[in-house]
């Protein structure tokens, strides 16, 4: 139990990190303009958009992590190795719904693509999707507290 508590702060703080890029990549948006005036704006806003795309991934490896760990605390499953396993399981056990389990799997794919080859048209769309999927990382850990 005490582990599950731990990996749920964790997951937390990894929220706050995320949540806190997020917000500067749109602060840099609305702004139009680099906010280091030696820096081009699309190489800053690579930056940040890349920061954004890196917390997510790690973001997302605790939350599968997390929640398997969840269901192993509760006594109900063991076992179980890759993440979409653990959605599953999860789904299958009411602990999400059907929309929340395909979501959570097309983030788990989407960070696969970015982490095993980096694209540059890939990491942009992923980078617009990351509010709506941080969005939904902060209900469920805030829904399935240990």
């Amino acid at each position: 139990m005490e582990r599950l508590k731990k990996r749920h702060e964790q997951l937390l703080c990894l929220l706050n990190t995320l949540d806190e890029a997020i917000l500067a990549m749109k602060e840099l948006e609305l702004r139009g303009k680099s906010f280091n005036p030696k820096v081009d704006y699309e190489d800053e806003y690579r930056t940040y958009r890349d920061s954004v795309v890196q917390r997510f991934e790690y973001t997302i490896d605790l939350f599968w992590k997390y929640l398997k760990n969840y269901l192993e605390v509760a006594q109900v499953v063991t076992g179980l190795k890759i993440p979409s396993e653990v959605m599953r399981e999860a789904f299958s056990l009411r602990l999400l719904s059907e929309e929340e389990t395909e979501k959570i799997l097309e983030m788990i794919k989407s960070r696969n693509m970015t982490s095993h080859i980096y694209i540059e048209e890939i990491a942009e769309r992923l980078a617009l999707n990351i509010p709506e999927y941080y969005q939904l990382l902060q209900k469920l850990a805030e829904r399935l507290k240990p």
